[in-house]
């Protein structure tokens, strides 16, 4: 076992369930020798440490470091193989390994005939589970056996083995092919962001031609209609059509829907689909659908959070808690929102705040900033706000660095603290100058707030009026979409115009939008 790191060890041993820990301990009873028995004193030394303290183990175990390294190597390795096999009566797939396992000692032993009847029990069930790589995998295990053995297979066997094969095979490269393309995508979003240009759109098209499918075909498997869901989604998430974007996330849920036995194979995949229908319907202000999709995932979590892994819990935790703040986000309700969501989102954060990646953190920053804004607490906004731009890692989402930096300069407005905003203002400047890649919302704010600065009070209304009309125009150009979403700098100048709250703006609109729907229906 090449890992000895006893950091890894600890966070291992960290990371277990009390029914884990039970469990390995009485494995550990079971197979430890006359010459075992430190292993399972390190076990309980780690355990016990709230924080690792190498040291204070290693003298207490009394040993040398060469022995503590390989003491740390062998307690690691069966930690693994413990919950290997608690995870043999949970996992499927794990138990369709072990049946191929089983069936290569088999053969090995001359038991052809033996071997032949488990692979096609593993069979059955990866079919079942619809796990393409396995099922190639026994075909041609079973091809294997039946052309070096004399089976008494009939003509017909052989001929479907050789079909079933060529399927798989097919159907393996296309998932090879897709699950690539998704990754690609992905990988595009991260370095370069949503598209810009016409030059972009065909870079996309490019990716796009090598997909070897037909969303039509009846054939297709589980997982190919999947991968293909999820690469046309980010497809689309990448030009900014949520509409389309929408579609496709629907599909991917429905997908899972009809075969509930695939959402307890991969819960993470499942909720990833609900959180992206999640964020394409806030952004297309598809509150009814949006809703019950919330519920939805919001029900899930609730029926199925003891099952989950910690993966799955802090996955869980992120989308759901984004969900609530975005649901207050549509309705306008701030005031409700900072009493009901923040402190339960405060107290996940602490919790998970180990296993947080920064990315996730600045962005529920941002958005507890955003929830005091509209509640009119301007004080607390400045606060989270203050988290983001002095964060050690803010260059990792310089985005969100430069919608906080336009968020504390409408803070400050708010609470007009004029003698700050010049300077406020020029360091936000210089910042998105800098800027590999701003959005047109980011310069013309900032260009607009530069102007406000030194336009006197009374003509404050003319220059909420003119940037009013710039936003206007912005917002037709489709690059634009996502900006908007992500600062609403559209509705804190309504309010001013209009000289009402925030919350007052928003809700407004909500109402109007919700009868406009209504009307429709």
């Amino acid at each position: 076992m090449p890992i000895s790191h006893g950091d890894q060890l600890f966070r291992l041993i960290e990371s277990l369930t009390k029914a884990e820990k039970r469990n390995f301990r009485l494995y550990a009873k079971k197979i430890q020798g006359e010459g075992d028995v430190k292993f399972l004193q390190l076990f309980d030394l780690l355990e016990k440490q709230k924080e690792f303290d190498e040291e204070a183990v290693l003298k207490k175990l009394q040993g040398n470091k060469t022995q503590f390294s390989n003491i740390k190597r062998h307690l690691y390795q069966h930690i693994l193989t413990s919950l290997r096999l608690m995870e043999i009566y949970k996992s499927e797939e794990i138990q369709v390994r072990e049946w191929i396992d089983y069936a290569s000692i088999l053969y090995g032993r001359g038991l052809y005939i033996h071997s032949l009847k488990l692979l096609s029990k593993s069979k059955a069930l990866a079919e079942k589970i619809n796990h393409d790589i396995l099922l190639l995998e026994i075909v041609e295990f079973e091809k294997r056996i039946e052309s070096r053995h004399i089976t008494r297979s009939s003509t017909e066997r052989m001929e479907g083995l050789t079909a079933e094969a060529e399927r798989h095979s097919l159907t393996s490269q296309n998932n090879a092919i897709l699950s690539n393309l998704k990754l690609i995508l992905q990988r595009e979003f991260i370095n370069i962001g949503h598209v810009k240009n016409e030059e972009g759109r065909q870079k996309l098209d490019v990716y796009m031609a090598k997909i070897k499918v037909e969303e039509t075909d009846p054939q297709l498997s589980f997982f190919e209609k999947v991968y293909l869901y999820q690469v046309y989604f980010w497809y689309y998430y990448l030009l900014l059509d949520y509409d389309k974007c929408k579609e496709y996330a629907l599909k991917w849920v429905a997908e899972y829907d009809r075969e509930p036995k695939m959402i307890d194979m991969d819960v993470d995949i499942y909720m990833i689909g609900l959180h992206h229908l999640l964020s394409t319907t806030f952004f297309l202000r598809d509150y009814p659908l949006f809703s019950s999709t919330l519920e939805q995932l919001e029900r899930f979590r609730k029926e199925s959070y003891r099952q989950f892994n910690s993966n799955s819990r802090i996955m869980s935790f992120l989308f759901v808690h984004q969900g609530r703040f975005n649901q207050y986000f549509l309705s306008g309700d701030f005031q409700e929102g900072v009493v009901k969501v923040i402190p339960n989102t405060l107290n996940r954060l602490a919790k998970f705040e180990n296993k947080l990646d920064p990315h996730k953190v600045l962005v529920m920053y941002f958005k507890i900033a955003w929830m005091y804004m509209g509640a009119g607490k301007q004080d607390q906004a400045i606060d989270y706000l203050n988290r983001i731009l002095n964060h050690s890692e803010r260059a990792l989402r310089e985005d969100i660095q430069a919608y906080a930096s336009l968020l504390f300069i409408m803070a400050h407005f708010d609470l007009k603290n004029y003698d700050l905003l010049e300077y406020l203002i020029t360091n936000t400047s210089r910042f998105i100058n800098r800027m590999r890649d701003p959005s047109q919302l980011q310069k013309v704010s900032i260009r607009f707030f530069r102007q406000l600065v030194t336009t006197p009070p009374a003509d404050y209304p003319k220059r909420m009026l003119k940037f009013r009309e710039q936003l206007a125009a912005l917002k037709t150009d489709p690059y634009e979409k996502r900006s908007f979403v992500f600062l609403d700098v559209e509705s804190w100048v309504e309010s001013k115009i209009q000289q009402k709250t925030l919350q007052q703006v928003v809700k407004e609109r909500f109402v109007r939008r919700m009868e406009l729907a209504v009307g429709e229906d």
